[in-house]
């Protein structure tokens, strides 16, 4: 996910709000799983990084943050996923 670095703000903060937004994107991934796949899911490990990057090309562009991620989970599937409505 990216987002626009504001430049009259903490840099700092800006990345805690943005690692926040994965972190929270990343917890209701179980429960979409659930929802369409599997009858349990745990989330058993994450790793993330965090980049800055100023896109400041000629006054066009601006700076952003960007968090990637990975996200580890274990998972009973359900017997007939096909069968789930979504």
């Amino acid at each position: 996910m990216t987002l626009p670095v504001k430049d009259d703000e903490d840099a700092g903060a800006q990345q805690q709000v943005a690692l926040h937004s994965f972190y929270k994107v990343a917890a209701g991934s179980c429960a979409i799983v659930v929802e369409t796949v599997a009858d349990t899911c745990e989330i058993t490990g994450m790793a993330t990084n965090v980049n800055a990057r100023d896109r400041n090309v000629g006054g066009y562009g601006g700076s952003q943050v960007t968090v990637t991620g990975q996200i580890t989970m274990k998972v009973k599937f359900k017997a007939n996923p096909s069968k789930t409505a979504l």
